[in-house]
Protein backbone atom coordinates (compact mmCIF):
# COMPACT_ATOMS: atom_id res chain seq x y z
CA UNK A 1 0.00 0.00 0.00
CA UNK A 2 2.54 2.22 1.01
CA UNK A 3 4.86 1.79 -2.34
CA UNK A 4 1.67 2.27 -4.31
CA UNK A 5 0.51 5.85 -2.15
CA UNK A 6 3.95 7.00 -2.95
CA UNK A 7 4.14 5.91 -6.92
CA UNK A 8 0.81 8.18 -6.75
CA UNK A 9 2.19 11.33 -5.72
CA UNK A 10 4.60 10.66 -7.67
CA UNK A 11 2.65 10.58 -10.38
CA UNK A 12 0.47 13.92 -9.30
CA UNK A 13 3.35 15.63 -8.66
CA UNK A 14 4.42 15.19 -11.95
CA UNK A 15 1.24 15.84 -13.19
CA UNK A 16 0.99 19.08 -11.83
CA UNK A 17 4.48 19.87 -12.83
CA UNK A 18 3.58 19.20 -16.27
CA UNK A 19 0.14 21.56 -15.85
CA UNK A 20 2.60 24.27 -14.81
CA UNK A 21 4.93 23.67 -17.68
CA UNK A 22 2.36 23.97 -20.35
CA UNK A 23 0.61 26.71 -19.54
CA UNK A 24 3.75 28.68 -20.01
CA UNK A 25 4.21 27.80 -23.48
CA UNK A 26 2.68 28.27 -26.65
CA UNK A 27 0.08 26.02 -27.23
CA UNK A 28 1.60 23.56 -29.90
CA UNK A 29 4.88 24.70 -30.44
CA UNK A 30 8.32 23.07 -30.32
CA UNK A 31 8.85 23.70 -26.44
CA UNK A 32 5.29 22.42 -25.80
CA UNK A 33 5.70 18.91 -27.50
CA UNK A 34 9.05 18.53 -25.82
CA UNK A 35 7.66 19.51 -22.40
CA UNK A 36 4.65 16.83 -23.15
CA UNK A 37 7.69 13.89 -24.13
CA UNK A 38 9.72 14.70 -21.19
CA UNK A 39 6.58 14.90 -18.25
CA UNK A 40 5.33 11.41 -19.99
CA UNK A 41 8.67 9.65 -19.88
CA UNK A 42 8.93 11.15 -16.25
CA UNK A 43 5.40 9.87 -15.34
CA UNK A 44 6.13 6.62 -16.98
CA UNK A 45 9.52 6.02 -15.17
CA UNK A 46 7.96 7.40 -11.64
CA UNK A 47 5.83 4.35 -11.31
CA UNK A 48 8.59 2.15 -12.19
CA UNK A 49 7.02 1.23 -15.84
CA UNK A 50 8.02 -0.45 -18.84
CA UNK A 51 5.99 -0.17 -22.10
CA UNK A 52 6.64 -3.32 -24.86
CA UNK A 53 4.45 -2.38 -27.76
CA UNK A 54 3.66 -5.30 -30.05
CA UNK A 55 2.65 -4.49 -33.36
CA UNK A 56 2.52 -1.79 -35.07
CA UNK A 57 0.13 1.53 -34.82
CA UNK A 58 -0.91 2.08 -38.48
CA UNK A 59 -0.18 5.65 -39.78
CA UNK A 60 -3.64 5.81 -41.27
CA UNK A 61 -5.71 5.10 -38.13
CA UNK A 62 -7.95 7.81 -37.15
CA UNK A 63 -9.27 6.37 -33.91
CA UNK A 64 -7.52 3.87 -31.29
CA UNK A 65 -10.22 2.30 -29.22
CA UNK A 66 -8.39 0.49 -26.20
CA UNK A 67 -9.13 -0.98 -23.32
CA UNK A 68 -9.04 0.72 -19.73
CA UNK A 69 -7.60 -0.22 -16.31
CA UNK A 70 -6.21 2.73 -14.91
CA UNK A 71 -5.34 6.59 -15.35
CA UNK A 72 -1.80 5.39 -16.38
CA UNK A 73 -3.06 3.85 -19.58
CA UNK A 74 -2.88 7.81 -20.69
CA UNK A 75 0.62 8.26 -20.29
CA UNK A 76 1.92 4.65 -21.27
CA UNK A 77 -0.38 4.97 -25.15
CA UNK A 78 1.43 8.85 -25.10
CA UNK A 79 4.45 6.87 -24.95
CA UNK A 80 3.91 4.57 -26.98
CA UNK A 81 2.04 6.37 -29.59
CA UNK A 82 3.62 9.81 -29.52
CA UNK A 83 2.05 12.94 -28.14
CA UNK A 84 0.55 14.09 -31.39
CA UNK A 85 -2.86 12.10 -30.18
CA UNK A 86 -6.35 13.62 -28.67
CA UNK A 87 -8.08 11.61 -25.47
CA UNK A 88 -11.80 11.22 -25.37
CA UNK A 89 -12.98 11.03 -21.59
CA UNK A 90 -16.04 12.10 -19.57
CA UNK A 91 -16.67 15.00 -17.45
CA UNK A 92 -16.22 14.64 -13.70
CA UNK A 93 -12.38 13.30 -14.42
CA UNK A 94 -11.22 15.56 -16.77
CA UNK A 95 -12.26 18.80 -15.62
CA UNK A 96 -10.24 18.81 -12.05
CA UNK A 97 -6.90 20.45 -11.62
CA UNK A 98 -4.42 19.54 -12.86
CA UNK A 99 -5.71 17.35 -15.23
CA UNK A 100 -8.16 19.69 -16.61
CA UNK A 101 -5.37 22.33 -17.36
CA UNK A 102 -3.97 19.17 -19.31
CA UNK A 103 -6.80 18.45 -21.16
CA UNK A 104 -7.69 22.34 -22.05
CA UNK A 105 -4.05 23.22 -23.05
CA UNK A 106 -3.37 19.95 -25.38
CA UNK A 107 -6.95 20.00 -26.64
CA UNK A 108 -8.39 16.35 -25.34
CA UNK A 109 -12.26 15.81 -25.73
CA UNK A 110 -14.44 15.50 -22.94
CA UNK A 111 -18.15 14.14 -23.14
CA UNK A 112 -21.02 15.07 -20.55
CA UNK A 113 -22.55 12.10 -20.21
CA UNK A 114 -25.66 13.78 -18.58
CA UNK A 115 -25.90 16.09 -21.96
CA UNK A 116 -28.31 14.77 -24.63
CA UNK A 117 -26.38 16.89 -26.90
CA UNK A 118 -22.77 15.89 -25.86
CA UNK A 119 -22.46 13.55 -28.76
CA UNK A 120 -23.45 16.17 -31.15
CA UNK A 121 -20.68 17.86 -29.75
CA UNK A 122 -18.54 14.96 -29.47
CA UNK A 123 -18.73 14.14 -33.49
CA UNK A 124 -17.95 17.79 -34.17
CA UNK A 125 -14.75 17.78 -31.98
CA UNK A 126 -13.60 14.50 -33.38
CA UNK A 127 -13.82 15.51 -36.93
CA UNK A 128 -11.69 18.92 -35.67
CA UNK A 129 -9.31 16.51 -34.93
CA UNK A 130 -8.40 15.40 -38.42
CA UNK A 131 -5.02 14.39 -39.09
CA UNK A 132 -4.49 12.98 -35.23
CA UNK A 133 -5.34 10.31 -33.63
CA UNK A 134 -8.10 10.08 -31.57
CA UNK A 135 -8.09 7.82 -28.53
CA UNK A 136 -11.23 6.66 -26.99
CA UNK A 137 -11.93 3.78 -24.24
CA UNK A 138 -15.39 2.13 -25.21
CA UNK A 139 -15.95 0.66 -21.63
CA UNK A 140 -17.10 4.00 -20.88
CA UNK A 141 -14.59 2.65 -17.05
CA UNK A 142 -11.58 1.66 -16.04
CA UNK A 143 -11.62 -2.20 -15.43
CA UNK A 144 -10.82 -2.98 -11.94
CA UNK A 145 -10.08 -6.86 -12.64
CA UNK A 146 -8.08 -6.39 -16.10
CA UNK A 147 -10.73 -7.88 -18.05
CA UNK A 148 -12.30 -6.37 -21.07
CA UNK A 149 -15.79 -5.20 -19.99
CA UNK A 150 -18.38 -4.70 -22.42
CA UNK A 151 -18.34 -1.51 -24.92
CA UNK A 152 -20.61 1.24 -25.01
CA UNK A 153 -22.19 2.46 -28.08
CA UNK A 154 -20.27 5.46 -28.43
CA UNK A 155 -17.49 4.41 -30.40
CA UNK A 156 -19.12 2.79 -32.65
CA UNK A 157 -21.50 5.11 -33.74
CA UNK A 158 -17.86 7.47 -34.11
CA UNK A 159 -16.25 5.20 -36.47
CA UNK A 160 -19.26 4.64 -38.64
CA UNK A 161 -21.16 8.42 -38.94
CA UNK A 162 -17.44 10.00 -39.14
CA UNK A 163 -16.18 7.08 -41.44
CA UNK A 164 -12.79 6.56 -39.42
CA UNK A 165 -10.35 4.33 -39.85
CA UNK A 166 -10.22 2.38 -36.72
CA UNK A 167 -7.79 0.34 -34.87
CA UNK A 168 -8.09 -2.21 -31.57
CA UNK A 169 -5.43 -1.77 -28.99
CA UNK A 170 -5.45 -3.94 -26.13
CA UNK A 171 -3.65 -2.97 -22.72
CA UNK A 172 -1.94 -5.96 -20.67
CA UNK A 173 -0.59 -5.82 -17.22
CA UNK A 174 -1.02 -2.34 -16.04
CA UNK A 175 -2.38 -3.25 -13.05
CA UNK A 176 0.61 -5.01 -12.06
CA UNK A 177 2.45 -1.58 -12.24
CA UNK A 178 -0.02 1.05 -11.26
CA UNK A 179 -3.66 -0.20 -9.62
CA UNK A 180 -5.99 1.97 -8.31
CA UNK A 181 -8.25 -0.40 -6.46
Amino acid sequence: MFVFSLKKYKMYVAIAAQSVALSLCKRHGNRFNRFRRIFTGLIVRSVGAQINLTGTIDADTDILIVNHQSMFDIFSLEQAVGNDIRFIGRTGIMDKWPVSRIVDRVGHITVNQQDSRAIIKLLKDVKACKGKKVIIFPEGTRSRSGKIEPFEAGAKLLVEKLKLKAQPVVIKNILDVYNES
